[in-house]
């Protein structure tokens, strides 16, 4: 995105005090330098609170001196002036002037910020297809994309320069957010527009989180309902046993025992006959009785039958001496013919009780059949005379009635104000469903075209690091930025695995510089329309400098290629592009490094910062 920062003014308290402004050429790299304290580095701090910054980061010296700072620039094709008053108390001001023009002689506050920001995201290419990618019907989404954002990849900030594990400055704009941010549009500004798909995996959790209460509202409402049901049915069975309702009223549906249940309430007076059950119990414990007399009599038929075969087999055993008596000692006995007679008679009863006992007699009556039979029968009476137990045999004293019915209506009346269900949109459940399933069909997954952007990237960051003559050590490394990491490693040849340590501070600016200028050659490459054509750049020599006057030969040649790297990038972007790039830089290191034998072509001096001079003239700032 075309982007020219064209000059920096500020406005002071002290009264009859002349404005100072700061001028800066398109396609160069406009540089400030000088010592230390002078100012240099809030630069970048006033350029971001003049894009509206909702804090401030600028010295509080420079605060106290100025009331307005004022920005001048180029964006796409308009020319537009932003002033903010200073802050107060630390608190960034709300005054802000914005015009499509260069600045006012004195600025006055003249809109809204929000309404500068809404226009400042126009500007930067933030458009509804990319905050309602699915339409303004659908609604935004968690992430809502701001112009401030893209700021991260515009500037290479002194705490982040040379550090090993920090490529973007989100600490200076806000660590949370940024963070949060940039995990969002890393992919976007390298040029894949899957905010589609970001928005869409966003839409899906909102819309799983909305089926979710949909379903479980409807899981509640089930239970709801079966503890309803079951409920009902308990107070009809209660409604038996109190005598209001007939013991063998059967009732199918929950209405219909509502229904009944209903009835036995306003009709408080009304019992119910149940002498069909009393009947049947009369009738059960008859039938019970005569049972029981069968089983007793036949119990009583076995144990006498039992008791004569035992009484026949004693009278066999008390007859036995009888036969040897006959057989052995007949000539002993006294013959006579009543002796004879008796004996005889003896041993022709145990013939005969020995031929009853031989034979298989079978009961007269199948006892065993019929005992276990009525058994059977007097368990079946007892069970349905144990259900018919809950039906009372007489009517209850009327004081326990009306306690009963009392018990009976407050349970009904419970199960009428029982808790509501919740409404069940089933449509919009179904669009739910049908639009998720939609979603899941947009492309979650773009991995080639990230995979072949990212080789992109790659290539750019790599031509300019083997431009580099400073790490020698590392000049056949080969550069991947890791986007998971958000990190540059470098992998040198031959070996399988990046390295996790590449040295000093120096070889880690040296990295970072190629970063940046790879990232802003691929953007441009890649027509990325969010991002700012332009690169603050934060003293790249302070890995070298201990102070103004301590700088090693070593140490300045890997300054020189530094800048020379710098300078190169303009020219490639500018000659060869044919496109245009802007950077801005503050530096330790004197003018001469870029001007005389070391001409860099593209470097251009805005100022000074020596001899007392410094970002507030030295006429109107007065250290306290």
């Amino acid at each position: 995105m075309k982007f020219i920062l064209h000059e920096i003014k500020l406005w002071f308290k002290e009264e009859g005090a002349s404005p100072k402004s700061y001028h800066f050429l398109p396609d160069k790299v406009n540089i400030i330098t000088g010592g230390a304290t002078t100012g240099k580095t809030s630069f970048w701090s006033i350029i971001d609170y003049c894009l509206l910054s909702g804090k401030t980061k600028i010295a509080n010296p420079i605060i106290e001196t100025v009331d307005w700072f004022g920005i001048y620039f180029t964006i796409g094709e308009k020319q537009i002036s932003i002033c903010r008053k200073s802050p107060v108390l630390g608190t960034a001001s709300a005054d802000v002037y914005f015009n499509e023009g260069y600045f006012p002689k004195q600025p006055i506050s003249n809109r809204e910020i929000a309404s500068v920001k809404a226009m400042l995201d126009e500007e930067f290419g933030i458009t509804d297809e990319l905050r309602f990618p699915y339409g303004k019907s659908q609604g935004k989404t968690n992430f809502n994309l701001s112009y401030r954002y893209f700021l991260l990849f515009n500037a290479l900030t002194e705490d982040i320069i040379g550090t090993s594990e920090t490529y973007f400055d989100t600490t200076f704009f806000g660590k949370e957010e940024f963070d949060r941010a940039l995990s969002h549009i890393f992919d976007l500004v390298i040029g894949v527009n899957d905010m589609a798909n970001i928005k869409a995996k966003e839409k899906i959790k909102l819309i799983g989180s909305e089926i979710s209460k949909i379903e479980k509202a409807a899981k509640n409402n089930l239970k709801l309902q079966l503890d309803f049901e079951n409920s009902t049915r308990r107070l009809l069975e209660k409604s038996k046993e109190f005598g209001f309702i007939p013991y063998d009223q059967e009732l199918d549906s929950v209405q219909e025992i509502l229904d009944i249940l209903n009835s036995v309430v306003a009709e408080s007076k009304r019992v119910v006959d149940n002498s069909a059950a009393f009947a049947e119990i009369d009738s059960l414990n008859k039938q019970r009785a005569f049972a029981k007399a069968q089983l007793n009599a036949l119990n009583s038929y076995k144990r006498e039958y039992d008791n004569y075969k035992r009484t026949l087999v004693k009278c066999a055993d008390s007859l036995q001496p009888i036969v040897h008596l006959n057989e052995n000692l007949s000539e002993q006995l006294v013959e006579s013919y009543e002796t004879r007679i008796f004996v005889d008679a003896l041993e022709a009863s145990l013939r005969s009780i020995r031929d009853d006992l031989s034979k298989r007699v079978n009961e007269p009556v199948k006892v065993s059949g019929d005992v276990n039979t009525l058994e059977a029968e007097l368990k079946n009476i007892d069970t349905r005379i144990k259900q018919l137990s809950v039906v009372r045999t007489e009517v209850p004293p009327e004081a326990q009635r009306f306690m009963h019915l009392g018990e009976l209506k407050n349970g009904y009346e419970q199960l009428l104000n029982r808790a509501e269900l919740k409404p069940i949109d089933s449509v919009r459940l179904n669009q739910l469903v049908i639009e998720k399933s939609e979603l899941e069909k947009v492309p979650e997954d773009t991995r080639e075209i990230k995979a072949h952007l990212k080789e992109q990237l790659n290539a750019s960051i790599q031509r300019n690091y083997n431009l580099l003559s400073s790490l020698p050590a590392y000049s056949t490394a080969r550069t991947t930025f890791n986007s998971s990491q958000m990190i540059l490693q470098l992998q040198p040849l031959g070996q399988m695995f990046p390295l996790d340590n590449v040295g000093s501070k120096s070889n880690y600016m040296m990295m970072h510089l190629c970063f940046y200028l790879g990232l802003h050659e691929h953007m441009i490459s890649v027509e990325q329309p969010h991002v700012p054509q332009f690169l603050f750049i934060d003293q790249p020599s302070i890995p070298y400098y201990a102070d103004s006057d301590n700088i090693k030969n070593a140490d300045k040649t890997k300054l020189l290629d530094a800048f020379s790297l710098i300078n190169s990038f303009v020219k490639h972007i500018v000659e060869e592009k044919n496109n245009s790039f802007q950077v801005f830089m503050v530096e330790h290191a004197p003018e001469t490094y870029w001007t005389g034998e070391n001409q860099l072509s593209y470097f251009h001096t805005v100022d000074e910062f020596i001899d007392g001079n410094g970002l507030i003239p030295s006429n109107i700032f007065k250290e306290q």
